[in-house]
């Protein structure tokens, strides 16, 4: 476990470690000045076997970044709100809004904070294309609030260094901020539909027009003769494809 004082000395030592352009980052003296006025954002470091743990445990790695902030500072606060959740706290995304075309969330989607108005989420399936993309960050979105899921940022590193230039401040809601898009739509677009066994091809058919928000799964496998599980597989296969068709 890493050891540092100040929040300057974990910002040194973040940067150290992720070899980041050091001309990228803010004056440590700034983005210190910026936070010192309320709690301290930072809390210990959390033991890398830990991080080991959770990623056997959720089948996904966590960016570069966020490891090596985590073992500096296991989460980040502003006024006592998770900016970065503690490790323990990073889990499953819970939805707060519709998605057109999602029935079943993607594994992948993760709650890394919960800043105030919305939780900020990241997918760990694909890497932003471009020599500087990483595991995309998000929003949630809210339903009650009008606000759609938005995609904000093209990977951990960018959004963090973004949120020490504004102090915490979540950005993302200025009116002049402009948003990279959905983030389902894009999770379709740069990474494969989930396979489906080849025992499950022939429903495929019969399981598209049972598939919507809600849907009845225990009905639908008892109908079918096969398991909840099996039906949550078709419908993550199917609802990659605009069509809804099982691929070859």
């Amino acid at each position: 476990m890493v050891i540092v004082s100040t929040l300057g000395d974990r910002l040194r030592a973040w940067v150290a470690a992720t070899g980041i352009d050091p001309m990228l980052v803010p004056a440590v003296g700034e983005v210190a000045a910026r936070f010192d006025a309320a709690a301290d954002p930072c809390r210990p470091g959390v033991d890398p076997r830990q991080i080991d743990s959770w990623e056997r445990r959720h089948g996904f790695a966590l960016p570069a970044g966020l490891r090596a902030w985590l073992v500096l500072s296991n989460g980040f606060y502003r006024n006592d709100a998770p900016l970065i959740h503690p490790l323990s706290a990073i889990g499953p995304m819970v939805p707060f809004a519709h998605v057109p075309d999602l029935v079943v969330q993607p594994e992948s989607w993760f709650e890394l904070g919960n800043p105030n108005v919305e939780t900020v989420c990241i997918d760990l399936a694909y890497r932003w294309p471009g020599p500087d993309g990483g595991n995309p960050i998000f929003t949630s979105g809210d339903d009650q609030a009008q606000s759609p899921p938005r995609l904000i940022a093209t990977s951990f590193d960018a959004w963090f260094l973004e949120l020490l230039r504004r102090g915490g401040r979540e950005y993302w809601f200025d009116p002049d901020f402009t948003a990279l898009g959905d983030p389902w739509t894009e999770h379709r677009r740069h990474t494969p539909a989930p396979p489906l066994p080849d025992r499950l091809r022939p429903l495929a058919p019969q399981v598209r027009p049972l598939m919507r928000p809600g849907a009845d799964d225990l009905s639908i496998a008892t109908t079918l003769g096969i398991t909840r599980g099996d039906v949550e597989a078709l419908f993550r296969h199917l609802q990659h494809s605009p069509r809804g068709f099982a691929g070859p």
